[in-house]
């Protein structure tokens, strides 16, 4: 019996979990001592990867063990690291199998920020290339498994395109993009990356924005905490701090939405599609108000001539979102944001929970089959296209 409660689930948000030793071995010798330490070598955090390898070993040399993980898979001791199929392919089928999905975005984790991290953009650059290299190693065994391949945009329009050609020889049908062009850079809307847009939407793959690659997971200005208490410890991961910075969490994406519909990038390439994955979905209604409004308010104050369509309209043409389990999508899906939102359950990562089904389906009580036929596949389908 599988995880999904239907036959046509497609997930929009899973996560590998990438070996301390993973990206070294996708590297090219020139940068493989160079990259910075994995976890920027936290004792603790590798600790508990050097145990979950070791319980990975024992599930691989006992069927016993193996079976009490395949019944528990879903639970809280089975998330991050200690995941079945978090960091192995040939086990990610097997939980691909239990889970019961038709179809997985698989974004990169720890790696992706190791790379990133890097000192010189040089080393990032050949990092990013092992990164992308990895990705397609993990979801090659899996027709199932959609790996996102990490184009960086900070580097000019010329290097995206060589990035964004590379995967495209490497059959990815999904790519990561930065969300906040560099200090001192070019709008991502700028003329000079139509080359870019215009080879995406050439080749009809999906776009995605995800957290932690928008520059800031953590938007709050530190003075906000200056309020007689103490700075709320980040824990490690994506995720905002506290309250407060959840608050922010969706601010980096809706601006550069916002900039590409005012800058006319969907205008000049209708067949672009981007996803906005673990970045909550709750501020999709309001947002849709505000920017039409925006609109509305400006568009005798600035050249706004190729804005063809109310604002509101490119993002019911363009956008998807995917919710965090918990987040009233029942409302979400009646309140005008059917045709936006992915079913994602961000596993094996903590913050998809033990049963991000159960979560979601407790907010559908009132919403009809079509809606959730529209959540569960159809947007995902929509999202894809012709590489699904």
């Amino acid at each position: 019996m599988t995880y999904a409660h239907r036959k046509d689930i497609y997930d929009a948000d899973t996560h590998m979990m990438e070996r301390p030793d993973w990206i070294v071995e996708f590297a090219d010798k020139e940068i493989k001592n160079q990259l910075e330490p994995f976890v920027e070598g936290d004792k603790g955090t590798l600790t508990r990867i050097d145990k979950a390898i070791s319980n990975f070993n024992e599930r691989n040399s006992s069927q016993t063990v193996l079976n009490k993980a395949k019944e528990e898979f879903m639970g809280w001791n089975h998330k991050g690291w200690d995941g079945l199929g978090a960091f192995d392919s040939k086990e990610r089928k097997l939980a691909n199998d239990l889970l019961g999905f038709k179809g997985h975005i698989v974004f990169p984790t720890s790696a992706f920020d190791q790379v990133i991290a890097a000192k010189s953009d040089a080393v990032v650059m050949g990092g990013i290339n092992a990164l992308n290299r990895g990705m397609a190693a993990f979801c090659s065994g899996d027709s199932r498994m959609h790996g996102a391949a990490y184009i960086p945009f900070q580097f000019g329009a010329e290097i995206a395109l060589e990035y964004l050609q590379e995967a495209i020889k490497n059959d990815f049908s999904v790519i990561l993009i930065d969300t906040i062009p560099p200090t001192g850079g070019k709008s991502f809307t700028h003329s000079d990356y139509d080359i870019v847009w215009k080879e995406i939407e050439d080749f009809d793959m999906a776009i995605t924005l995800h957290v932690g690659v928008d520059g800031s997971w953590d938007p709050v200005p530190l003075p906000f905490y200056n309020n007689g208490g103490s700075v709320p410890e980040h824990k490690e991961g994506d995720a905002p701090r506290d309250a407060l910075a959840y608050m922010g969490i969706a601010y980096n994406a809706e601006i550069f939405l916002a900039a590409m519909i005012f800058d006319g990038v969907f205008n000049r390439f209708p067949k672009l599609r981007v996803g906005v994955v673990e970045l909550s979905a709750s501020w999709i209604i309001s947002w849709m108000k505000h920017l039409d409004q925006s609109y509305r308010a400006f568009r005798r104050l600035q050249d706004l001539s190729h804005v063809k369509l109310l604002p509101s309209e490119y993002v019911q043409k363009h956008i998807k979102v995917t919710p965090f389990p918990g987040e009233d999508i029942g409302w979400l899906l009646t309140s005008g944001a059917e045709d936006l939102l992915m079913f994602a359950s961000d596993y094996p990562h903590h913050e998809g929970t033990d049963d991000p089904i159960g979560r979601y389906e407790k907010t559908l009580g009132q919403v009809d089959e079509i809606k959730k036929k529209k959540f569960y596949s159809e947007n995902f389908k929509s999202f894809l296209g012709s590489h699904l």
